[in-house]
């Protein structure tokens, strides 16, 4: 039974990105939309952009979720991924104007995965989305490259303000399960919101933060007489098919500007050098 269902969802498609199209429209299709027409607005919006970013977001997936493993996983099975796939549609829609089609779709993602994302939001490509149960974000939020997000964040306004209003999170940056972050404030490249914290200041970079309000608990510390130590044990439990025992390890491994050393050693070539944010 298996290898039929691989070769449908999977092998019969020309890419990771159509095959994640057609697994996704049909479990967003309803009576107004069937899934013929769902994988049809997939084809006519995602942009190459997109398509890069979705292959970031797989391979996030694989190699940040131990739960997950695979990237073959992912794209079959993990909601997290399949939700940010149908944001990325609904995103495009929303800029080609299509806004009651995007807001459909927000509708759908929600009821479907359990995740809330405003389609104008703006989210970075190699996003975790651990698995969309209960995060919200909101329309004016951004995300970098490489953002962890668990179950149950909130990217939210705090209701006292209108137009920009919500948070702008950078690469690297770890949002631990139930964390809010609240209002138009700056989250820095790397650094970790730890679990049901509230965060309603900037934080600065590398920070570690915790608590109700969220305050600064200390730093993520690169020792640079270590760092080639570091570099070598995480690479080398990536290399070998592992994941390393947290995600805030593997992101500092990102962050420390090693990551496309080793995912061209891992040929996976989803990207080229120019491609890549200055600071991912």
């Amino acid at each position: 039974m298996a290898g039929p269902l691989l070769h449908l969802r999977i092998l019969s498609h020309k890419s990771i990105t159509d095959a994640l199209a057609g697994i996704v429209s049909n479990q967003l299709a309803d009576d107004l939309v069937v899934s013929t027409e769902m994988i049809q607005i997939f084809k006519t919006f995602l942009t190459e952009e997109d398509k890069r970013n979705i292959g970031l977001d797989v391979m996030a997936a694989a190699m940040r979720s131990p739960s997950v493993g695979t990237a073959l996983n992912a794209v079959s099975f993990n909601r997290g991924l399949h939700a940010l796939m149908a944001y990325r549609v609904s995103h495009r829609l929303w800029e080609n104007g299509r806004r009651s089609l995007a807001k459909y779709f927000q509708s759908r993602i929600s009821a479907t995965f359990s995740a809330d994302i405003h389609p104008a939001a703006k989210l970075g490509g190699g996003n975790l989305l651990n698995c969309g149960a209960g995060v919200v974000i909101g329309e004016t939020a951004v995300t970098g490259y490489d953002v962890s997000i668990m179950q149950g964040v909130t990217l939210g306004g705090t209701g006292k303000e209108i137009g920009n209003r919500h948070p702008k999170i950078g690469n690297g940056v770890t949002l631990q399960d139930s964390a809010t972050v609240l209002g138009n404030i700056k989250v820095e490249d790397g650094s970790i919101i730890t679990p049901k914290s509230i965060v309603t200041k900037p934080v600065p970079p590398l920070a570690i933060v915790s608590g109700i309000p969220a305050k600064i608990k200390s730093y993520i510390e690169v020792d640079s007489d270590t760092e080639a130590a570091q570099i070598e044990e995480i690479g080398s439990i990536i290399m070998n098919g592992g994941t390393p025992d947290n995600i805030e390890r593997h992101v500092q491994f990102k962050f420390l500007k090693r990551w496309l050393t080793e995912r061209e050693s891992l040929q996976l070539g989803l990207v080229e050098n120019e491609d890549l944010p200055a600071n991912s």
